[in-house]
């Protein structure tokens, strides 16, 4: 077993971040923090199954039949509205990290995005007729989706901004990585999300679709993060999005994950049973928001109103960033990612013998 020293609180500087966002495992955590996280994943076990039994269900329909998975199959789940501009990129990280099958729930968008996957062979799409607040923000559409694929297995699940990094990518698909998880008894991989900016003027770079994001967004913070400990997870906050907006972001994931029965995706931060969330940093989930539309996305965002407390955070973003003619996140915690080495030099992911 792995080991893992946390504290209660405790704020990453530049020399400390390797040894606090070490996430090491569970040995760490202490016998008295156990029975709070059992009671927890029980109670929210409990609660959640009450919802779907009495009517909090989400009705999905696929555009086409669906063609069971194979064994080796390894299906990515995406929730997804409006981001016809970013799917190319998406599809092809993904493909060449080894996804065989990408399930993609289309909440109803209008520039495109439908039409563009519905081309893709590799591509199965849903709908529909509740909307993403409706759904518990996704949750309830992803785990209908399981329950269509089937389980126990693995499944990949970002969202459209989200790339997945880590050590050895290049040699090893995610097929090896969730190998390598499963011989060490672990059953998701724990990768923090880093929000990634360009070096200059936001509004002056625009998405590129034709290239990888990081190349055109190819800097992140590389300390300033808190890690606090809870019932369900390991939160980790902090990055550019909280030095901009005062805001802290929770950027824990799970974007691999092995299902099975008693898996439940309540939250993307934290799934249950919520004692398989203290595991090792292994992998980092690169987010790419800061672009030319930044503000224009949060103004949308806040006029559906449809995340959580009516999409407060982009209304802070909007009010934050509307006006400003220039808006940059460099600071003196600004690295240049130049790929997976780049966090682990850091300590917000570690390298992985292979």
């Amino acid at each position: 077993m792995l080991h893992v020293e946390i504290n209660c609180k405790q704020r990453i500087s530049a020399s400390s971040s390797r040894a606090v966002i070490a996430m090491r495992g569970i040995d760490g955590l202490s016998k008295a923090t156990w029975p709070a996280i059992v009671r927890r994943t029980i109670t929210d076990t409990a609660i959640y199954r009450l919802r779907h039994t009495f009517g909090r269900r989400a009705e999905v329909s696929s555009l086409r039949p669906i063609t069971p998975l194979k064994a080796n199959d390894l299906p990515l789940i995406l929730v997804i509205r409006n981001e016809a501009d970013r799917l190319r990129p998406f599809l092809k990280h993904y493909r060449e990290l080894g996804v065989t099958r990408f399930a993609v729930l289309d909440d109803r968008s209008t520039d495109g995005t439908a039409e563009l996957l519905a081309e893709q062979p590799d591509v199965d799409l849903f709908s529909s007729p509740i909307t993403y607040s409706q759904s518990d923000l996704g949750n309830l559409w992803r785990q209908r989706i399981v329950q269509i694929y089937g389980q126990p297995r693995w499944y990949l699940t970002v969202d459209a901004d989200e790339y997945l990094v880590y050590d050895g990518m290049d040699q090893h698909p995610l097929g090896a990585m969730a190998d390598w998880l499963k011989r060490r008894g672990m059953t998701r991989l724990l990768a923090p999300m880093i929000d990634m900016y360009p070096s200059g003027n936001i509004w002056d770079v625009p998405f590129d679709p034709i290239v990888p994001p990081w190349q055109v967004a190819d800097h992140f913070d590389g300390s300033g993060y808190e890690v606090t400990r809870s019932p369900r997870h390991l939160k980790i906050t902090g990055g550019p999005r909280t030095r901009l907006f005062a805001r802290q972001h929770k950027l824990t994931k799970f974007p691999l994950i092995y299902v099975d029965r008693p898996t439940i995706f309540t939250s993307i931060h934290s799934p249950l049973p919520y004692w398989r969330n203290y595991i090792k940093g292994l992998g980092g989930l690169l987010h790419f928001k800061f672009f030319a539309d930044f503000d224009d996305k949060a103004q949308v965002a806040v006029a559906e109103g449809q995340y959580w407390n009516g999409a407060s955070k982009y209304r802070q973003y909007h009010e934050v960033s509307s006006g400003k003619a220039a808006l940059s996140a460099m600071s003196e915690q600004s690295m240049l990612y130049e790929g997976a080495h780049s966090l682990f030099k850091t300590g917000l992911i570690d390298k992985i013998d292979w």
